[in-house]
């Protein structure tokens, strides 16, 4: 299992300090490291989600709530949207975003671990999660609670850092992603060991045709996939 620090804490333990030490620049970060493509992913994912109309969403892993923001300018008709997350860091920083934008009346967070929340079984029309699967210490319990949580008929995204597959440029994303993301991480979070674990979380987390058949041993009917070029990031989406 692969984790952020060389420590013998849990790995959601390590997750958890590795999101307060960089939360105050996390945004940025991913803005950089993503080429700005972090904003137009997030916005093709969701419109995956808006046909269903729901009107009760949560968002996993919800971090500074950029995903729930997104979903107010993109899915129209919601009337609530719960934010998950472990860090505290990351919860103060987007609930600070979300009462800049008068959004609080929509949106709410909280800090709770996605394998085991507080929700009743049925509770919402959707549920989504953006960059966040593959810091999960226990993926096939995590989407095991996120079935339990949605209603039937609903929709889970979730929306993940991939590798390419074409091989060339697969060898271009490789450079990128092992030298120019831990070199630029270290510059402006000063925690180079955060920046480090994210291409390796990356292709350490299971994807495409392997995610996609979790999501079918979770209970999941008919998921499938889509992948955004350059083939470094991809949409799963399954109904329970």
């Amino acid at each position: 299992m692969i984790k952020p620090y060389n420590e013998d804490q849990p790995k959601v333990e390590q997750i958890r300090k590795m999101f307060n030490r960089i939360a105050p620049n996390y945004d940025r970060l991913n803005h950089i490291i993503s080429l700005g493509m972090d904003v137009s992913w997030r916005k093709k994912a969701l419109r995956k989600v808006a046909p269903f109309g729901p009107r009760k969403i949560l968002d996993v892993a919800t971090g500074t709530g950029d995903l729930a923001i997104d979903m107010c300018q993109t899915i129209p008709g919601i009337e609530k949207i719960i934010g998950i997350d472990i860090s505290d860091e990351m919860l103060r920083l987007g609930n600070r975003k979300i009462r800049e934008l008068e959004l609080e009346h929509i949106i709410e967070l909280e800090k709770q671990d996605c394998t085991s929340t507080s929700f009743e079984d049925n509770t919402f029309d959707a549920v989504t999660t953006a960059f966040g699967l593959r810091n999960f210490e226990n993926i096939p319990l995590a989407l095991k609670e996120l079935y339990r949580v949605l209603k039937p008929g609903s929709p889970l995204m979730i929306l993940e850092l991939s590798e390419p597959r074409n091989s060339f440029i697969k060898c271009l994303y490789s450079f990128y992603a092992n030298h120019f993301i831990p070199f630029t991480g270290n510059i402006i979070s000063h925690d180079k060991e955060a920046y480090t674990y994210l291409p390796k979380s990356i292709t350490d987390v299971p994807q495409r045709e392997k995610l996609a058949g979790l999501l079918k041993e979770a209970g999941f009917d008919d998921p499938y996939y889509q992948s955004f070029e350059p083939g470094t990031c991809t949409v799963y989406m399954a109904i329970k």
